[in-house]
């Protein structure tokens, strides 16, 4: 909640989209602090967590809302009707000025990643900004890995992206820092700061644990 303050600049009368919302605990935290002018979406692969969200969350308040969406995830959700690498999210262009990705990137293939930023890029208002989480691989993570200080260690794939458990990709999934830079060009994505890098590398001055970025438009 602090980083979508502090970093992102939500204010209580936003829009905003939490892709992968889980059982609710951004919208629980969300739910004082939105006022009458603001809005919530949350959206998740997990059926029984949405169920639950709308019943205790959503039955009361008017302006947030839950909507399981059934895209497949070889992890979480291996069953899932949609490819995540051809989604398109329910909602019309430009509808939210703030989209929120709390480690889901940190569970998709190259692919999939490709089109949930060309998603953002499409639902993001004229000034909106975007917080996501990633693992991104890059020169000084590499220099603590080679000393011993990473949290994780991906040893497996090759390319672009790694990961932790060689049958498990989607479990925990980092990414080469340029490609990330090449996607946010591609789809007309802009960093609005500079990375806050995480703990996870061994970093010592981090605000979290997952390296956090925030976006805009370009």
């Amino acid at each position: 909640m602090g980083h979508l303050e502090l970093l992102a600049g939500l204010r209580p009368d936003e829009r905003i989209l939490d892709i992968g919302c889980g059982c609710g605990q951004m919208a629980l935290r969300l739910e004082n602090y939105l006022d009458e002018n603001g809005s919530y979406a949350g959206v998740d692969i997990h059926r029984p967590s949405i169920r639950w969200c709308q019943k205790n969350i959503g039955s009361r308040r008017r302006n947030f809302r839950f909507t399981h969406i059934d895209v497949r995830n070889r992890a979480y959700n291996p069953g899932g009707t949609h490819r995540a690498e051809a989604y398109r999210f329910p909602f019309d262009d430009g509808s939210f000025d703030v989209i929120l990705l709390k480690s889901v990137f940190t569970h998709m293939r190259p692919p999939e990643v490709d089109n949930y930023l060309r998603e953002v890029a499409r639902l993001l208002s004229s000034k909106g900004r975007c917080l996501a989480t990633f693992f991104l691989l890059n020169d000084e993570q590499a220099t603590l890995a080679r000393a011993g200080r990473n949290t994780l260690q991906f040893a497996f794939g090759e390319g672009v992206w790694r990961y932790r458990y060689e049958h498990s990709p989607e479990s925990a999934v980092a990414y080469d820092e340029t490609y990330v830079m090449e996607l946010l060009d591609k789809h007309s994505l802009k960093l609005k700061a500079p990375v806050y890098y995480g703990h996870y590398s061994g970093r010592t001055n981090a605000l979290s644990f997952q390296d956090v970025l925030v976006l805009e438009k370009s």
